[in-house]
């Protein structure tokens, strides 16, 4: 018999008086319930009669049974009769994996240091039934939706790439236009070690692209991917985006993803976006015609070379420059080899690259020598020799740059003077004026004074200062107003009423307009009078607020009308026709204008 791991429950007491003898332990076991349908669950119940200690041994394997890993415990104590009665349960859900009927031997376990045996049961699984399979359906069709919400596609030109070529890439993230998407988490991230990617930039955007009947909006990157490893492998992208979903668990949609929450309210949750698996391979070069000087160049380049000069002295520097253009693995290319022989003495090269910097697919990289000609005379630069690999054509090929002549002088060199002569001899010597030459000197901007102007004197000086006393002042009274949360709160509360008029309108609520007019006028008062809670005022309460503010005779009469209407038509028989609804709506809206 196969055996699954050992489960160790050692629980501390009940604070009950503890007692327990082998004599009277005794071990039940038993399906709960008995028979059930193979798309549901059961469970497999351990009990332990006459003991507070938690059994320990190793459940049996049954084929086509699945028990969980980590138990339910249960521990319960009581008296019966005056005698005390207490045990320990262990609960393990059952998942069948095919029908049938299912026996659980007899199997051992310790309880206080001591061997007994758990009774045999069994589980009869039942084919589903019509319930099951609707309830199943309903499950498939949620996923099925649910994946066609937000999924990942990736895009290259071939199903495969050579070991160490560089191609462009595009990651598609497709988002439903329903689906309450706030932000993108996280940027597609790639799940295979097997490929390199370059750094993702700043993504681009299509709106209503048609796919499964549905508009979706696309958000695009594209980058560079690079085979690293030979074989076939699994590449797969995954990517996080924040949704809203809705608090009210009686929504009448069984998948809260597909409703955008009411006004904006409910909870925000990270979904996780996992691609397919898309199989990938990468080939090796093949070694057929490979030229000796291929050093892993793979892509359609073109290269060339050039002087900074051509005519120097023995030991000037002079910079040669090796250009490769085209498309290819750009940022991995190693630089030119150069053999110029006993002529020249060569420095290391450096590196530029011109192009698209994202993904470094397509451009042009610069390699740039310095060197330096060792003889005098017209010295030739060789050509420069260049293999690379086409993945397109999969095949080597072999160029060179054109050959450069430079003419190089043989210098000047210094010779020492035979005789220096005495301090004496050279003052008797007449300078030639031949010798001299002549400077000119530019003469600057003539000043008054040295002294430094004293910055009180200057209205540049003051402008600036009460320049900053403003703009400091300006941020302070900003920043205190800002700190008014209240006041905030209160108008996004007469935001949100706004909106609750607006649907009452669109759906002819009558009692729901009524009620939001309502308390929109309500919270009007509450600013304009600056009286906290208007909510638990009555009518009468209310006007004697706005007349102890000194509002107009004529506003002060109708808010009253206002409150008198919306106190009659709210829990009336007959609802309101919609012109009416828009014609109190339009006057309550001109009358609110003027509470302030």
């Amino acid at each position: 018999m196969k055996q699954i791991p050992s489960f160790f429950l050692l629980l501390p007491l009940l604070s009950f008086p503890a007692f327990s003898s082998a004599n009277n332990i005794r071990i039940e076991t038993l399906f709960d319930p008995p028979s059930i349908t193979l798309s549901n669950t059961s469970t497999y119940k351990i009990i332990v009669h006459g003991s507070q200690q938690g059994p320990v041994g190793t459940l049996p394997v049954i084929d086509g049974l699945n028990f969980s890993n980590t138990p339910r415990t249960l521990r319960s104590a009581s008296f019966i009769n005056g005698v005390p009665s207490i045990r320990f349960e262990l609960s393990f859900a059952v998942t069948p994996q095919k029908e049938g009927t299912f026996s659980v031997p007899n199997w051992q376990l310790d309880v206080d240091g001591k061997s007994f045996q758990a009774p045999a049961t069994k589980l009869l699984v039942l084919p589903p039934n019509q319930v099951d399979k609707i309830r199943q359906a309903e499950k498939n069709k949620q996923e099925k939706d649910l994946k066609q919400a937000a999924f990942l596609e990736f895009s290259c030109p071939r199903p495969y790439l050579f070991k160490g070529e560089t191609t462009e890439a595009t990651i598609y993230l497709f988002l439903w236009n329903k689906l309450p998407v706030t932000a993108i988490e996280q940027a597609p991230q790639n799940n295979a070690n097997e490929f390199s990617i370059s750094a993702l930039g700043k993504p681009t955007e299509q709106r209503n692209i048609r796919r499964f009947n549905k508009n979706y909006t696309v958000v695009s990157w594209k980058f560079g991917i690079t085979g690293s490893l030979p074989g076939k492998h699994a590449l797969s992208f995954t990517s996080s985006i924040r949704v809203r979903l809705r608090n009210n668990r009686n929504s009448p949609s069984s998948n809260p993803f597909f409703n955008d929450p009411f006004f904006g309210f409910g909870r925000s949750e990270r979904l996780q976006i996992k691609s397919d698996p898309l199989q990938f391979v990468v080939k090796p070069l093949p070694s057929t015609n490979r030229p000796d000087g291929f050093s892993g160049a793979i892509g359609n380049f073109s290269i060339e070379s050039t002087l900074d000069t051509k005519h120097v002295s023995v030991g000037d520097p002079i910079q040669l420059t090796c250009k490769i253009s085209g498309e290819g693995n750009l940022a991995v290319m190693p630089a030119p080899e150069l053999s110029l022989g006993d002529h020249f003495k060569v420095g290391p090269p450096t590196f530029s690259f011109e192009g698209n910097e994202l993904t470094k697919y397509q451009g042009s990289q610069k390699f740039e020598y310095f060197i330096n000609p060792l003889k005098a005379g017209l010295i030739e630069v060789p050509a420069i020799p260049f293999s690379f690999f086409d993945p397109y054509k999969e095949k080597y090929f072999s160029t060179t740059t054109t050959k450069h002549s430079i003419r190089v002088d043989p210098g000047e060199k210094w010779v020492a003077p035979s005789n220096f002569g005495t301090p004496q001899d050279g003052l008797n010597e007449r300078v030639s004026s031949q010798d001299f030459f002549q400077t000119e000197q530019e003469p600057g901007q003539w000043v008054r004074t040295l002294s430094i102007p004293k910055p009180l004197n200057s209205p540049t000086f003051w402008f600036s200062q009460i320049f900053c006393i403003l703009a400091a002042s300006s941020i302070l009274f900003l920043r205190i107003r800002r700190r008014d949360q209240k006041l905030e709160l209160l108008r996004q509360k007469d935001k949100l009423l706004d909106g609750k008029i607006r649907q009452a309108l669109k759906h002819k609520d009558t009692s729901g307009f009524h009620r939001a007019l309502r308390r929109k006028i309500r919270l009007r008062v509450e600013i304009a009078c600056e009286q906290p809670n208007t909510s638990a005022l009555s009518s009468t309460e209310i006007i004697k607020l706005l007349k102890e503010k000194n509002f107009p005779e004529d506003v002060i009469s109708e808010i009253l009308n206002l409150l008198n209407i919306c106190d009659d038509l709210e829990y009336a028989q007959q609802p309101n026709t919609s012109s009416t609804l828009e014609l109190t709506s339009k006057k309550a809206s001109k009358i609110l204008k003027k509470i302030k």
